[in-house]
């Protein structure tokens, strides 16, 4: 990586547009490449007050190569694909397993812990609406991406409700984001207490990377798919 492309003036969510392999230098530092990626990387780092020499030795250590996976998708039925095997089907998965382990640990630790009586409640309502929400992209904004692959053309009403969805989508994946800030604060950012049992580790181990993995993939909607579907009619996202 060339030392002149870690410009404190480029925007954050461009350099995980151009590798994921950055993303981890954001998670390192706290820098939210998703949600709040339209920001420049100064105003990022300011914003979670990180020195940003140390953000930008970081990332100049990343080692971009071919076989990274970019964001150079052939279409959009290949990005809503991809969006759906690597992060949906996981999630649905996942969240059920993970919130009956969330269920197990508050019932066995909550006395000594009080928080996860918190970090249940909370967990429960992330899960409903993440469900809920990957369901709704499915029925409604990813047909319509694949419409526009396939050259047919969109009725008025059908580029106003989309604008509408789209809008909602990403109030959503703000929704989550605070949901997820409020697990790691409650869990004091997934730190074992020394009294853990292995259940206990599994399940902060757990919610940690279903954080990271929430970011890549509210990242590659907010900043890729939404943008390019609404590029297509002309709105701005």
């Amino acid at each position: 990586m060339m030392t002149d492309t870690i410009d404190p003036s480029r925007q954050v969510s461009s350099f995980v547009e151009e590798s994921l392999a950055f993303a981890p230098v954001f998670e390192e530092f706290g820098i939210d490449y998703c949600c709040g990626g339209d920001v420049s990387l100064a105003a990022a780092c300011e914003a979670v007050d990180a020195d940003i020499d140390d953000v930008r030795a970081e990332l100049r250590t990343v080692q971009v190569t071919e076989t990274d996976e970019s964001f150079d998708w052939e279409s959009l039925s290949e990005l809503t694909d991809h969006i759906v095997s690597t992060h949906h089907d996981r999630l649905r998965e996942e969240l059920p397993a993970l919130e009956a382990l969330v269920h197990k640990v508050a019932n066995v630790h909550s006395q000594d812990h009080p928080e996860l009586e918190a970090v249940e409640r909370e967990f429960v309502a992330l899960a409903e609406e993440m469900q809920t929400h990957i369901q709704e992209e499915e029925d409604d904004l990813f047909p319509i991406a694949r419409k526009i692959d396939a050259g047919e053309s969109l009725t008025g009403d059908e580029i106003r409700t989309l604008e509408r969805e789209i809008e909602g989508f990403e109030d959503d994946h703000e929704a989550t984001a605070q949901r997820l800030d409020r697990l790691s604060e409650l869990t004091d950012d997934y730190a074992v207490p020394e009294s853990a049992c292995a259940s206990y580790r599994s399940m902060l181990d757990r919610l940690a990377e279903l954080e990271r993995d929430t970011h890549l993939h509210v990242h590659k909607e907010n900043n890729v798919l939404f943008p390019a579907v609404a590029s297509t009619f002309g709105a701005d996202t």
